[in-house]
């Protein structure tokens, strides 16, 4: 009998091993998910946000910082659907409205300042959980989607701080 019990222990063991792995992938699963919904829902915030800018805005500089933001936060809408359906993950459709619609009642040269400082923290949360996301995962295809976030939205932060710090030259 000490034989039998001996194997149920390692059967059983192995079982419990098996199920905390099983329940740790699953729990990160979940959060990779989380993740890139959050990440989505920022892009798409920033999206409209840009559009409702090139609506308002008349000057030039205005206009290509938005157009730039638009262009490359498609890029990544792209990227974040085509990895959302390979991993079977339904990303939300949803944007955050009260941002949106407390800008779009500014009006005049208060509203493109308005409209950096809004995109400028929007840019930040979207670089935080990018970074939080290729952190926490081990999954490669998470990873290079993080960097590539990262990297294009870096650059718009870049190019959104020289903006507000040089003046126009022609």
């Amino acid at each position: 009998m000490s034989i039998i019990s001996c194997s149920l222990d390692k059967n059983e063991s192995k079982n419990r091993l098996y199920n905390d792995t099983l329940a740790e992938r699953v729990k990160i699963n979940i959060e990779e998910a989380r993740s890139i919904s959050d990440i989505s829902t920022l892009n798409e915030t920033i999206i409209v946000l840009s559009k409702l800018s090139l609506e308002k805005s008349s000057a030039y500089r205005e206009k290509i910082i938005s157009y730039k933001l638009i262009k490359d936060n498609i890029e990544i809408k792209k990227d974040l659907n085509d990895l959302a359906k390979k991993k079977l993950i339904l990303l939300p459709t949803r944007l955050n409205k009260k941002e949106v619609s407390e800008l779009s009642k500014i009006d005049g040269a208060d509203f493109f300042e308005a409209y950096l400082s809004k995109i400028i923290e929007l840019l930040k949360s979207e670089i935080t959980e990018s970074e939080y996301l290729s952190v926490m995962t081990n999954d490669l295809d998470f990873k290079v989607l993080a960097v590539k976030i990262i990297v294009k939205l870096n650059y718009n932060l870049n190019q959104i701080h020289k903006t507000r710090v040089e003046p126009l030259t022609i």
